[in-house]
């Protein structure tokens, strides 16, 4: 008889004579398992340490990589900061006129210095990014609460509903966004509640065309005709099944919306469709230094470096956005 064979035999004798040893036996050969286990579809370069990362994980990863967006996510921290403890970050009025201090230079009192009305332009530029900031977050957001809900229901029913929906993203879109809203603001007298609802009644049309090409192809695929065989309510299907998958895009979508509204914002406001004096505004401030520029710049300067940072921020966190979350990209 063979010394394994001997072995296996005093093993036994060994279970035998104390049961419970067994279940120790048991344990040690069920860790030895684990301990050698290797995955059976295991990449290449698998090791016990290997871990992957989630989805938003990886995204944020991506996101760090992208110089342009890392910036604009901090410029926009900033800015947000900066508006809503506006009042507490300078010790002057925004409509306060002083008449002694008219078109000063920037100087230790007034850093960024004063307009042709005496006041203080820094404390101007902070207030006046409250009024971008409303029009660019909230636009976004409403443009998405009013366009997803349409999108999705015409792509998902089809039919009448989607026909209808279809006729309306055309009529928006034969004509630039950019004029429907100002003829609105005209039509509506100009002020910035108006410039916000006139934005919102245009904003859904792009969120709402994205949200309805989307469904369509989501609809076809093979888990929402399985949800639909085991009668799972279409409300259900919708909200578990579609949305995250498009969660992704809309995200993209509303960063992507802001530095237009951005911009908007400032032309409607420079043209003197926008927000109204004596509340502060940088395409106001940009055009009230029309006729001052040439001998006092400051005027001219801060407002449109501000509004040039401010899209320029926005549109890297969009592109940023959008690299980071394309899952073709390398982690």
């Amino acid at each position: 008889m063979s010394e394994k064979t001997l072995a296996q035999s005093e093993k036994t004798a060994s279970i035998t004579a104390n049961p419970g040893a067994e279940s120790s036996i048991l344990a040690e050969a069920e860790n030895a398992a684990q301990d050698t286990l290797v995955p059976l579809f295991a990449p290449e370069g698998y090791t016990e340490e290997t871990h992957y990362s989630s989805f938003w994980v990886g995204a944020w990863r991506r996101y760090r990589r992208n110089r342009l967006a890392m910036f604009g996510l901090v410029y926009a921290t900033f800015i947000i900061l900066v508006a809503v403890f506006a009042p507490m970050l300078t010790p002057y009025e925004f409509d306060k006129i002083n008449m002694v201090t008219v078109l000063e230079s920037p100087s230790m009192t007034h850093p960024f210095g004063t307009d042709h009305l005496g006041r203080d332009i820094l404390t101007r530029m902070i207030f006046g990014a409250r009024p971008m900031l409303l029009v660019g977050i909230l636009t976004g957001l409403a443009g998405l609460a009013i366009g997803v809900p349409i999108g999705v229901l015409a792509g998902y029913l089809g039919g009448v509903f989607d026909w209808i929906v279809t006729r309306l993203i055309d009529m928006f879109s034969a004509l630039p966004w950019y004029l429907i809203v100002l003829y609105l603001v005209m039509v509506l007298s100009p002020s910035l509640e108006n410039l916000i609802l006139a934005m919102i009644i245009t904003g859904w049309v792009g969120s709402c065309r994205m949200m309805r090409g989307l469904t369509f192809s989501i609809r076809e695929q093979d888990y929402i005709e399985a949800a639909r065989a085991l009668g799972i309510p279409t409300w259900r299907v919708i909200a578990f099944h579609v949305l995250p998958q498009a969660a992704p895009l809309l995200l993209w979508g509303f960063a992507a919306g802001i530095p237009n509204s951005v911009f908007a914002e400032a032309g409607l406001s420079f043209l003197g469709m926008g927000v109204r004096p004596p509340r502060p505004s940088w395409g106001q401030m940009l055009a009230d230094s029309g006729f001052y520029w040439q001998f006092w710049p400051h005027m001219f300067i801060f407002p449109s470096v501000m509004i040039t940072l401010s899209v320029l921020a926005f549109q890297g966190i969009a592109d940023g956005l959008r690299k980071a979350l394309d899952v073709s990209e390398n982690i």
